[in-house]
């Protein structure tokens, strides 16, 4: 089976609860991924910027590919991520060359498992069939006290048992008593992730996280500005709580230097950036060498089903912003997200919502 088109289609999706996240965020900018093949199958693929910018910039590097992924057997997927990976490296490994790169392998992995007749999840390893979520789409630094609250109240409702919150633009007491609503809005039994979006000092973020450790704070998310493993080490290194982080690593030899340098508890490799379905396994693979657990970042409708494939997934980030653009999109109950019985990731388009939300 090969491919004989490759289609990338820009979207301008506003956003239910824009929000402050180290940058002003409403709208999101979704790029569907969409690989043809001689047999009829069709795979899907995504990658996202923000804002109704550089869009064309991510769409031009995608469709930049398409004589490298145009003729490529579909089941030489080792020989298909080599090409893309050679073909964008006079560009850089960091950026949108990587983010098209990801979302051609990540449509590859979805018609392979169509091909098979199996989800990605089960192709991939099959650990589970579901894999607990936590909410990432509330509780941002533009949220009042009041507003917390009563959000973090209505996510346990729902049945998350884990939710994360924003921090890091306010000063510290502030931020310690948004912290302190929160937990008092959820109980005890609720685990709480603080993400302050590379925002403090080392000396800062030790002294934050030995407060936040006071109310049990799950894990401590890119404390800091630099990507150095050895400014994470000493964070990771003075606090009993998890620092996390990874998201803006590319490939396994980002990871590496992170693993030997002991930085970070909980890794988080995004399949947009790291390259794709292809190597957020191998990373997967190289932390449970180091029993390292290893959490999503965003894209949910696909991750989901890479958590569930490896024994030491931990959890996934639950992000619904465009979940109305497929047909069914993944079931989430009870805090955990189901892997559907479908082949590849189990995901049919709505064309309605597509056309609608189709950049002009």
């Amino acid at each position: 089976m090969k491919i004989t088109n490759i289609v990338s289609t820009p979207l301008s999706i506003p956003l239910k609860w824009p929000f402050i996240s180290g940058i002003v965020v409403n709208r999101a900018n979704p790029v569907i991924v969409q690989l043809f093949t001689d047999e009829g199958l069709e795979g899907i693929g995504l990658a996202f910027t923000w804002n109704d910018q550089r869009v064309k910039s991510l769409l031009a590097c995608i469709d930049d590919l398409k004589p490298t992924i145009v003729g490529q057997d579909v089941f030489r997927w080792a020989e298909a991520w080599q090409k893309l990976w050679q073909d964008t490296r006079w560009m850089g490994h960091q950026g949108y060359p990587v983010y098209a790169l990801s979302a051609i392998d990540t449509a590859l992995w979805d018609l392979r498992g169509k091909a098979a007749g199996l989800p990605v999840a089960r192709l991939l390893g099959g650990y589970r069939d579901e894999v607990p979520a936590y909410a990432s789409h509330l509780l941002f630094l533009n949220w009042s006290i009041d507003q917390l609250q009563k959000d973090a109240a209505a996510l346990v409702a729902q049945g998350f048992r884990a939710m994360k919150m924003n921090m890091g633009d306010n000063p510290p007491g502030v931020d310690l008593e948004r912290l302190r609503v929160v937990r008092e809005a959820v109980g005890d039994d609720i685990d709480i992730l603080v993400d302050v979006n590379w925002a403090w000092t080392v000396p800062h973020a030790i002294q934050m996280g030995r407060e936040m450790e006071k109310y049990h704070v799950y894990w401590l998310e890119d404390p800091l500005p630099s990507n150095d493993p050895a400014d994470w080490a000493l964070v990771a290194s003075a606090l009993d709580l998890k620092i996390a982080g990874g998201e803006t690593l590319t490939s396994k030899y980002d990871f590496r230097r992170v693993i030997e340098h002991k930085a970070l508890d909980v890794l988080m490799p995004d399949l947009q950036r790291v390259g794709g379905v292809t190597e957020w396994m191998k990373v997967a693979t190289m932390a449970q060498a180091w029993d390292l657990p290893v959490a999503s970042h965003v894209f949910h409708e696909f991750s989901a089903h890479l958590v569930a494939a490896i024994p030491n997934g931990l959890t996934v980030e639950y992000m619904p912003w465009w979940d109305f653009l497929y047909q069914e999109p993944l079931p989430i109950k009870n805090g955990y997200i189901r892997i559907p019985d479908k082949p590849g990731f189990g995901l049919e388009l709505n064309p309605e919502m597509v056309k609608k939300y189709a950049m002009k």
